[in-house]
């Protein structure tokens, strides 16, 4: 009997050994498993980190004969328009900024100096000392005042091939660039879910007057207004809003 008992007390001790064993391989393996995560995750965050640094961040991109507006501006605040490419170099005061044409394309770095002394030493530079604009040789401008819709709008109807057409002017500069691809275009409103997309993937580039065209799928739930936001070739919004509401 005691050698039984002996026994039985030596295959338990055996069992929790073995799985006191286990646990601490386990505990390894994650140890290990958890090492390698944060090795990987370091490893991509310096490759996005040294992607990001080859690749130019601008503050905006436009396109070439456009201003950008700064908002008012204090007449102690002084800029420095560069484009090295085209030779430029011009020296600028508060909202004089909002007023430069941005005529050559390239890309342009703004220099701003707050020459005012606050007080307050949690009052901020309202921009970077430095700066980056990209002008863009291509310029897209929409006709909203002949846009056309192949379909009344009405609430509570599914719709599935609704033609939306603008006409557009495109316009280029110094640039061998002969196609692009459309951009896209999205509808906002009170329980809307209309989603659009180009009809035609890639605009042949030309200096005459071209109509971009959309079809438009879904729903527009209850009455509202739209909004309709088109998207030139920068990603930047034209805003054409729709005055009659939705019924």
């Amino acid at each position: 009997m005691g050698n039984f008992t002996y026994l039985k007390n030596l295959s338990a001790n055996k069992k929790r050994g073995l799985n006191r064993l286990q646990v601490c391989l386990d505990s390894k393996k994650q140890l290990a498993c958890f090492l390698f995560i944060i090795l990987f995750l370091s490893f991509k965050s310096t490759a996005q980190n040294n992607f990001s640094l080859q690749s130019p961040q601008f503050y905006k991109v436009i396109s070439f004969g456009e201003k950008i507006d700064f908002g008012d501006i204090d007449s102690s605040i002084s800029w420095t328009v560069s484009n090295s490419q085209s030779n430029i170099n011009v020296n600028l005061h508060g909202n004089e900024i909002n007023n430069y044409v941005f005529d050559e394309t390239g890309e342009y770095d703004i220099h701003f100096q707050e020459n005012k002394k606050h007080d307050d030493e949690c009052i901020h530079p309202m921009y970077a000392e430095r700066f980056r604009i990209k002008v863009e040789p291509v310029k897209l401008s929409f006709d909203f005042s002949k846009i056309q819709f192949s379909e009344k709008l009405e609430k509570g109807r599914n719709y599935n091939d609704l033609i939306i057409t603008v006409p557009v002017q495109i316009v280029t500069k110094n640039t061998s660039i002969t196609k692009l691809s459309a951009p896209g275009m999205s509808v906002t409103g009170l329980e809307v879910s209309l989603t659009a997309q180009p009809v035609e993937k890639e605009i042949i580039l030309t200096n005459k007057v071209q109509l971009l065209k959309y079809k438009v799928s879904g729903m527009i739930s209850r009455e509202t207004y739209l909004m309709f936001d088109f998207y030139d070739f920068n990603n930047q919004v034209q805003t054409y809003n729709l005055r009659q509401i939705i019924k």
